[in-house]
């Protein structure tokens, strides 16, 4: 039984360590949301005219939305983007931000440089410095300026440092995702599924905290991780909505910290949630984004190769289908002698298995029924012959499903109802073994509804979806 005391499991922070002050925002901030919500613009839709202002797509519209938040707060001010804001709302700079007046820089005394910098205090000195603005300052003052500078960079460094993150953090962190992964096939998925979701709402929290830049990408590559566990947990706990929307935080996150692997399991995760809520072409399109991702001497990019091959099975597109599982196949064989690990587990395995279930599963679906045996007892096979280096053990019940469904059509419904009980069996039952044996039940009952072997694998199918 899992126990978690999710507060102090990263180590204490330090007193006053917030990125977000308190009180009223400036007024340049207030204005900001002001004007977007006179509009009617919601911060998706504000992100989108900012793109289009700049003519770039990049940060993408999720990271840019959460600028926007920090900027309409006031917590940082958006020095890159105060032209991208003035097209947007088809206003001047001056009339959005009060550039000038922000400045202290206008009208005022004899008219002259040295009167006008007299008006404003040390901070907006500053300020008057960053924004390129210091050639009109008299040479005494500049002097003053330069040193306040010095200070100033001091400060820049400091700042580089400051963290919230424990020097154990990332240790921590790593041992937890593990214990997490290993727990995927032997402990109650919502059990598990508590558990990760503590550790990833801790990460956000640390995410938001001060950290540095190294800092930074780490904690995304962990928020991913735990982003792609989630959502294989909420897919086997049914719940495709969920599961899709930490597959999804999980790229975008491997995205952001530039890891491609990471980036091809969260696509891995994508397929499968596609394929088993019946949008084959949404399979497909995650299959080869991961495929453009993956190592090509990494297992998952065999994996998603024959997961692509059975989407397009499922689209009857018999071509596509077994030109992406020769790859497969090719990709399989030049696979190292040892291949990388998952959080110390083997993944090699999987793609063994990837090559034997998943070709059974897509000549199912192109009713190619003999294939679809062979690779089926293959995978079955496979997985007897080393059942304790499998990392996914309970996915063999599905290979037994799908020889049970080949059989059936093949003309031997006892052996297929046998095949299936077999399945039904597996001491981890999960979403997609009970939508396969949805169609082995279907399979038996529209053509041999009135025999034995059927009626009990029937009342069987009936227990798993009670």
């Amino acid at each position: 039984m899992w126990t978690l005391s999710v507060s102090g499991c990263f180590g204490d922070e330090p007193e006053g360590a917030i990125v977000t002050g308190s009180g009223t925002p400036p007024r340049w901030a207030a204005r900001l949301r002001a004007e977007r919500e006179r509009r009617s613009w919601n911060k998706h839709e504000m992100a989108r005219r900012l793109q289009k202002a700049t003519g770039r797509a990049y940060p993408p519209v999720s990271s840019l939305v959460r600028q926007i938040l920090g900027w309409e707060k006031g917590e940082h001010f958006p020095r890159d983007w105060t032209a991208a804001y003035a097209t947007a709302f088809e206003m001047t700079e001056e009339e959005l931000f009060g550039l000038s007046s922000y400045l202290g820089l206008a009208g005022g005394g004899d008219g002259g440089a040295g009167s006008a910098w007299r008006e404003v205090d040390p901070t907006k000195r500053r300020d008057a410095l960053r924004l390129g603005i210091a050639a009109t300052v008299a040479p005494a003052a500049m002097a003053a300026v330069l040193g306040e500078a010095a200070s100033e960079a001091m400060e820049f460094t400091r700042m580089a440092g400051a963290s919230a993150v424990g020097a154990a953090t990332f240790d921590h962190l790593q041992a937890a995702v593990a214990a997490i992964d290993r727990s995927y096939t032997t402990e109650p998925p919502a059990e598990v599924f508590a558990v990760a979701r503590a550790y990833r709402a801790r990460v956000q929290e640390l995410i938001r905290s001060p950290h540095t830049l190294k800092q930074g990408r780490e904690l995304y590559v962990w928020a991913a991780w735990l982003s792609e566990l989630l959502a294989w947990l909420a897919h086997d706990l049914g719940h495709p909505l969920t599961a899709e929307a930490y597959a999804i935080d999980s790229y975008e996150h491997a995205d952001q910290a530039g890891h491609d692997e990471l980036c091809a399991w969260a696509a891995d995760a994508l397929a499968s949630i596609a394929t088993y809520t019946d949008r084959p072409e949404r399979a497909v399109a995650a299959a080869h984004r991961g495929i453009a991702r993956a190592p090509a001497s990494h297992p998952i990019a065999v994996r998603l190769r024959a997961k692509a091959a059975r989407a397009h099975a499922c689209l009857g597109q018999r071509a596509e289908c077994e030109d992406l599982l020769r790859g497969a196949e090719e990709l399989h064989d030049r696979l190292p002698a040892r291949p990388p690990t998952r959080f110390g587990t083997d993944t090699g395995p999987l793609a063994e298995y990837a090559v034997t279930a998943y070709p059974a599963s897509a000549f199912i679906w192109l009713a190619d029924y003999e294939r679809a045996r062979r690779h089926a007892e293959r995978a079955v096979a496979v997985h007897t012959s080393t059942p304790s280096t499998d990392p996914s053990p309970g996915h063999v019940a599905i290979a037994r499903i799908d020889l049970g469904i080949a059989l059936c059509h093949l003309g031997a419904p006892d052996a297929a109802a046998a095949a299936g009980a077999t399945a039904l069996a597996s001491p981890r039952v999960f979403e997609a073994l009970r939508s396969r044996a949805g169609d082995l039940d279907a399979a038996l009952t529209a053509r041999y509804a009135e025999t034995g072997h059927a009626r009990d694998f029937h009342e069987r199918y009936l227990e798993l979806r009670g």
